[in-house]
């Protein structure tokens, strides 16, 4: 439910589709329920008194550091400059949200207003100021969900926390204004976790699982079977691939089968994933050894096969023994 976790912008937002699973056991927003509670007399204050950036003598929104380089996504007026809502609008929102904790919540809410100022006329604005006012209540409300504990994969309990979320938003937005709003998230959503269910049904063979995922694809827009994206689907074959590995599959099987769920050319990119982590835990565990026997060759080692960004990796690696 990236509708509490999308984010959009040119570059820097492709991978923001990734309900599946990670999303709803996040469940807490783009900034983490800690943090978001911990603004939340912030956010409460901000929807009692939504203030304009013209009042704060702010014409333009002023991005943060991780924005730099990017721009947000979509098309948030009809040509005249009234608001046309649709899924666009909420990753406006998520994508100035997405700054939470590099700056406040009133600094990233002036930043909205005067980002959308320069697509909205009067009233286009009065009425996104009205849906960002119920978003941020929603948000505040929805970081007092318990989360999942971190890894759930379960369809069931994910459907639970989906239908908590949907509760939660249900309280803040207009059943019309959540169809359009969220309306195509959810169906992906739906989607995802109906994908999930029969992945996880210990009654049906491969084979009647294959045949079920291949009608659940069959029933999508040619749109949506075209451009599902990978990070759904890799959450939708993991748990076969790992079944698999469990029965000691074969590269090649593992290969088959996600061919067979996916297709040959996301089955490939799977596979370039996998052989880059394997060149990973390679160096990882020739880095662990050298340690056991030659410090300053191991520090050697380091300095020349990991990058800077890699070595902060590396760190979670310091205190385990090689395997």
């Amino acid at each position: 439910m990236h509708n509490g976790i999308t984010l959009t912008s040119n570059s820097r937002m492709q991978r923001v589709r990734w309900f599946a699973v990670a999303a709803v056991v996040a469940a807490l927003g783009v900034y983490g329920a800690r943090a978001w509670q911990d603004g939340e007399a912030t956010v409460t204050s901000l929807t009692a008194h939504q203030a304009d950036p013209a009042e704060q003598g702010i014409i333009q929104p002023t991005p943060a550091p991780s924005l730099v380089g990017t721009a947000p996504d979509g098309t948030l007026h009809d040509g005249r400059g009234e608001l046309r809502l649709s899924p666009d609008l909420i990753r406006r929102f998520d994508y100035w949200l997405t700054t939470y904790g590099e700056k406040s919540v009133e600094a990233i809410q002036a930043d909205i207003l005067a980002d959308l100022r320069d697509e909205l006329n009067a009233s286009g604005m009065a009425r996104a100021k009205q849906l960002l006012e119920a978003y941020l209540a929603y948000k505040t409300e929805l970081a007092r969900l318990t989360p999942l504990p971190a890894g759930t994969q379960q369809a069931a309990a994910l459907s639970q926390q989906l239908q908590a979320m949907r509760d939660v938003r249900a309280r803040h937005f207009q059943p019309t204004d959540i169809a359009q709003l969220f309306g195509p998230d959810d169906a992906q959503d739906e989607e995802t976790l109906a994908r999930l269910h029969i992945m996880q049904d210990a009654a049906l063979s491969d084979a009647d699982k294959q045949r079920k995922l291949a009608e659940l694809t069959a029933q999508l827009p040619p749109e949506q079977q075209a451009h599902r994206t990978e990070p759904v689907l890799h959450l939708t074959v993991s748990e076969a691939v790992a079944e698999a590995r469990e029965r000691g599959a074969s590269v090649q099987e593992v290969q088959a089968i996600r061919t067979q769920l996916v297709g040959a050319d996301a089955a490939q990119r799977l596979a370039v994933l996998d052989a880059e982590e394997a060149a990973w835990q390679a160096r990882v565990q020739q880095y662990l050894s050298l340690r056991q026997t030659d410090e300053a060759a191991a520090e050697a080692y380091k300095e020349a096969s990991f990058s800077e960004r890699e070595k902060l990796r590396l760190g979670a690696y310091s205190s385990r023994r090689p395997s």
